[in-house]
């Protein structure tokens, strides 16, 4: 069999979670190839159009249609055509009796199509280096992740890549590829400092992108690379730190507006994994049959359930360091929003509405959930919200809308 489409070897840098990561296949409870538009990219597209594979061929002739309004820019080769889902289930008509891809079957690998092949894994290239992280969104990769304690200890390690997948990363913002690079590395270490409560370590993360907004505003982008290092000596000092120990957290205000978050992303699923954890998140914030929930209710669910959060944790205690950490890796951080700031006001929004879920999992006098659960809720929320290109701009909207955008107000959201 040709191959379609090729693969480089390279040496890479991953957190040690993605070299332990496989695809389980018909074994996996949320899999991607139900409920998600698949796209084709034009090699592929072509190819099963032209298949004179006996079995798939009619199939292809059925099931595969060209995207509207498709050309041949570069920008649309990616998405130039669809798989046809099945009606009602939602599934990929490629699927098999046993869940599995009849074109890899058949055909091979190489000729799956790009989203297919590469998820759910995010590969770039920055300053001449391949890194690769995982999509929390798929199960097994979100196992893989949350629970290993060293599962964020970073390795360099042998990518199978296809060069179209792979995300170059240039300069941004006026600033050069190499200090883009660093300043994204700082980020992720000030997440990963020892003996700071994670609330902290996200308000500290929170000013540094409030600095660098300010920085490359007045054109001071000759500066940026000093940054971290006089960062790090407003840390050692200690005053801000002890400003943030004095701080009360606002439950009220926690609920309210990441509820509102979360119910303004409408979801509508076929799958019993999701429905179950859906069904139990609005249970725990205190909805009736009808979704409908007080605001009375929903505080005090979600202030009981917050304040139960922590012992919940402790049978996956790396749960939203590794969670935080993942979105810091895999997105670009702070350089995937339109600002830096703006880019941490998404990230805060998105971790809010995680902690509002885990929060209402455990607003129980009875048994707290297992790490399981903890894990599917963390792989759901990624799930709904990760790949909705129109949630950051709602994010943005919202906060400003509300009066929630500034670092004080924020501040409040972040302490439990």
């Amino acid at each position: 069999m040709a191959i379609l489409h090729r693969v480089k070897t390279v040496s890479g840098l991953t957190p040690r979670y993605v070299t332990r990561f496989a695809c389980i296949g018909p074994a996996c409870e949320d899999t991607c190839c139900v409920g998600w538009q698949v796209s084709l990219d034009k090699k592929t597209y072509k190819a099963y159009r032209q298949s004179n594979d006996p079995v798939l061929k009619p199939r292809f002739a059925r099931d595969v249609v060209r995207t509207e309004g498709a050309q041949s820019s570069s920008g649309s080769e990616l998405d130039y055509g669809r798989m046809a889902l099945e009606p009602g289930t939602a599934a990929c008509t490629m699927l098999d009796s046993n869940k599995l891809c009849a074109i890899q079957g058949r055909l091979g690998e190489s000729y799956l199509s790009n989203t297919c092949s590469q998820y759910p894994r995010m590969s770039r290239e920055i300053d001449g280096q391949f890194q690769q992280g995982l999509q929390l969104s798929c199960p097994e990769a979100a196992r893989q992740a949350l629970l290993a304690p060293d599962a964020f200890e970073f390795d360099q390690s042998t990518l199978q890549l296809r060069p179209a997948v792979v995300f170059t990363i240039a300069g941004s913002h006026g600033l050069l590829v190499t200090v883009v690079d660093e300043l994204r590395i700082f980020c992720l270490n000030l997440m990963r400092l020892d003996g700071v409560p994670l609330w902290q370590r996200l308000a500290l993360l929170g000013v540094f992108c409030e600095r660098l907004d300010r920085m490359l505003a007045a054109g001071d982008q000759h500066l940026a690379a000093k940054l971290p290092e006089q960062f790090s000596a407003l840390i050692a000092e200690g005053d801000f730190m002890t400003e943030l120990d004095a701080m009360r957290p606002d439950h009220a205000a926690q609920a309210v507006v990441f509820a509102t978050l979360l119910a303004g992303k409408s979801f509508v699923t076929s799958s019993p994994t999701h429905m179950a954890v859906n069904a139990s998140v609005a249970a725990g914030l205190g909805a009736d049959r009808g979704g409908v929930v007080g605001r009375d209710q929903l505080i005090d669910g979600y202030t009981h359930g917050v304040s139960r959060l922590p012992e919940a944790l402790e049978v996956a205690p790396h749960l939203l360091d590794h969670y935080i950490l993942n979105e810091i890796f895999t997105n670009v951080f702070p350089f995937d929003g339109e600002t830096p700031y703006l880019n941490y006001m998404q990230l805060i929004a998105r971790f809010g509405v995680l902690r509002l879920m885990l929060a209402a999992q455990c607003n129980t006098d009875g048994p707290l959930p297992d790490a399981a659960t903890l894990v599917a809720t963390v792989q759901i929320h990624c799930r709904r919200f990760q790949h909705n290109v129109d949630f950051a701009r709602q994010i943005n909207d919202a906060m400003q809308a509300t009066g929630w955008h500034t670092l004080d107000k924020l501040f409040a959201f972040l302490r439990s």
